[in-house]
């Protein structure tokens, strides 16, 4: 139920938990993530496109989840060697919000609409035109940005969008690559605490997130390496946000899937769109949008949508027949 975020999240713990650590480096085409056992010894490496993927590579690669879901998980929660390439050739050093904000708002110009669903432990997305007909289409991947993101690194025209609006655009994975930074992760009770050291040098330490991503951009902005407005834009989404209040001993993706497979259980179209942040967006009772808000993940605008909505109407509980 939990998908590929939850369960990357929840095996990170019984690694913290246990006295192992998780680390992240940004590399140009992607991220390589390592898992370390309690002596400090690497039992684990994982590269994708970027840090949660990543590190759930890492998680399969040092045998810590069973080898029949680690199967699944390697077809619906990781991606291809060909999928890492053609989603650096984007932006490159694991960077994929800004691709899939660029995708997100051309497909919405175009009068066109994308769509995530559920399948299996993974996500992927639908990118549609203004006749409903599908243009373009992602594998099944670890969450709904990375199936955006891989979905446009597949599709030629959104390919040729994306590199133009990056052109000449800040890459804070560069500078994370060129500094020779690590990223530290520590997880519990569904919470994140990141370290950003460049050498012996502590940028920023502990900094408290909700998920892996989330964590990571959060002690980036401490370290002072992210561009002014993007942080200041990421601060007020986070801040209206209720999650951080409210655990729930998960991390907010595990809910977040959690909500989005119950939702395509049900048959619902989820639209995903860009606006400042991103925006999970259904039809609910008498053709009501029921929108939810994130800044990094569509799962994180899910649980947002449960949280800020009425779960009932989002939901729609199935009967008690047992008890």
């Amino acid at each position: 139920m939990e998908g590929a975020c939850g369960i990357c999240h929840a095996v990170a713990e019984e690694v913290c938990e246990s006295g192992g650590a998780i680390t992240a480096y940004e590399r140009p085409n992607g991220i390589l993530a390592k898992i370390l056992d309690d002596e400090g010894d690497v039992i684990g490496e994982g590269f994708d496109v970027v840090w949660s993927p990543a590190v759930l590579a890492a998680e399969i690669d040092a045998g810590l989840i069973p080898s029949d879901i680690a199967e699944d998980l390697k077809r619906e929660g990781t991606n291809t060697k060909e999928d890492i390439e053609r989603v650096a050739d984007l932006y490159g050093y694991g960077r994929v919000i800004s691709p899939a904000v660029i995708a997100l708002t051309t497909i919405n110009e175009m009068g066109g609409r994308t769509l995530i669903r559920r399948e299996g432990l993974g996500v992927f997305v639908s990118f549609r035109d203004k006749d409903d007909e599908e243009i373009g289409r992602s594998p099944v991947t670890y969450c709904p940005t990375c199936a955006v993101t891989v979905g446009a690194a597949r599709t030629p025209f959104l390919v040729e969008k994306i590199k133009e609006g990056l052109k000449g655009a800040v890459n804070t994975g560069k500078k994370k690559y060129d500094l020779g930074i690590e990223n530290r992760y520590e997880l519990k009770g569904g919470a994140v605490r990141v370290t950003l050291r460049e050498g012996d040098k502590i940028l920023a330490e502990r900094t408290l997130g909700c998920c892996i991503a989330y964590g990571t951009v959060k002690a980036e902005i401490v370290a002072g390496i992210v561009p002014k407005a993007s942080a200041e834009q990421f601060k007020i989404y986070c801040n209206l946000c209720p999650f951080k209040h409210c655990w729930l001993e998960k991390s907010m993706g595990a809910t977040g899937n959690i909500v989005l497979h119950r939702l395509s259980e049900l048959g619902t179209e989820i639209e995903v769109t860009a606006k400042g942040g991103i925006v999970a967006r259904i039809r609910g009772p008498g053709d009501t949008v029921i929108e939810g808000r994130g800044t990094l993940c569509s799962l994180s605008a899910l649980t947002n949508m449960l949280l800020r909505g009425d779960a009932r109407k989002i939901l729609k509980p199935s009967p008690a027949d047992e008890w």
